[in-house]
């Protein structure tokens, strides 16, 4: 009975709502990582065709931001996700028993859990804005490869123009650009036509498939944030409660000792 008793109390100190979170955070963090990495790398390629058609440093740059801001967010979102569980297990230690650790009494716990709440809720808006900045490549990939807009044909080739999604603005004109054989149209280096399209379009259709679970994985994390900050609110509305009954009991505990005190000096008197 002894050893199921302590079973028992260790599985009713386990935060399961912040442990489903992290749970989701490292699964959705995990795909966004590992598919927008690859899928930036790619399209960087598809656009620059080897090094056959030049494009901006400005593009290369971003590039390069946006790859290694996928590795620093998923680092800093591991660390993250771990401090949150590490406070689920305080707060719920706290709440099924009045002290833990001294998480659950003192005004620097609350402090910590709402410190944490408020960053929560920013950091909520920031993987909402990102999911919706990742609905953008997969929509433009989706219309040039799935949907294939407005495709025209230059001696008997299709070509597509990248210039009617504004994306001219990716290759480097100035100089003398190197323009691919295949396009038969000049230097216009944004215009891909017969092998080219045809290459352009197989890569497309995977990179279509990497943005979208890309965007997939951006909102898994999204959700994960959503139980991250109810698991918090419900923290600190125990850790609060928690805080007002260890009150009232220390203050019951005063008045029953100063009632045993008046009774007992009372007797005293009485025997005198």
């Amino acid at each position: 009975m002894g050893c199921c008793d302590a079973c028992i109390r260790c599985l009713g100190r386990i935060p399961y709502a912040s442990l489903i979170a992290t749970i989701l955070l490292a699964a959705g963090i995990a795909v966004f990582c590992g598919s927008f990495y690859t899928a930036v790398i790619q399209t960087r390629t598809l656009f620059s065709f080897g090094d056959a058609r030049a494009v901006t440093d400005n593009f290369n740059n971003l590039v390069e931001a946006l790859k290694w801001s996928a590795v620093g967010i998923t680092a800093f979102m591991g660390v993250y996700a771990f401090i949150l569980l590490l406070i689920g297990f305080l707060a719920t230690g706290a709440s099924k028993e009045k002290k833990y650790c001294g998480f659950g009494t003192g005004l620097g716990s609350r402090i910590t859990v709402a410190f944490f709440l408020v960053l929560t809720y920013i950091i909520f808006i920031g993987w909402l804005l990102m999911s919706c900045m990742g609905v953008i490549p997969s929509l433009f990939f989706y219309l040039t490869v799935i949907v294939k807009a407005k495709p025209y044909t230059v001696n008997g080739n299709n070509c597509l123009n990248l210039q009617q999604f504004g994306l001219d603005v990716v290759f480097n004109t100035t100089g003398t650009p190197t323009v691919p054989a295949n396009t038969n149209l000049g230097t216009n280096m944004w215009e891909y036509c017969g092998n080219d399209y045809n290459k352009f379009q197989a890569d497309g259709f995977q990179l279509f498939n990497l943005y979208i679970v890309a965007l997939v994985g951006a909102l898994v994390v999204t959700i994960s944030l959503v139980h991250y900050l109810m698991c918090l609110s419900a923290n600190y509305a125990h850790l609060k409660d928690s805080g007002k009954i260890y009150k009232y009991e220390e203050t019951k505990y005063r008045e029953e000792q100063e009632l045993h005190n008046i009774v007992t000096n009372s007797k005293e008197k009485l025997n005198y």
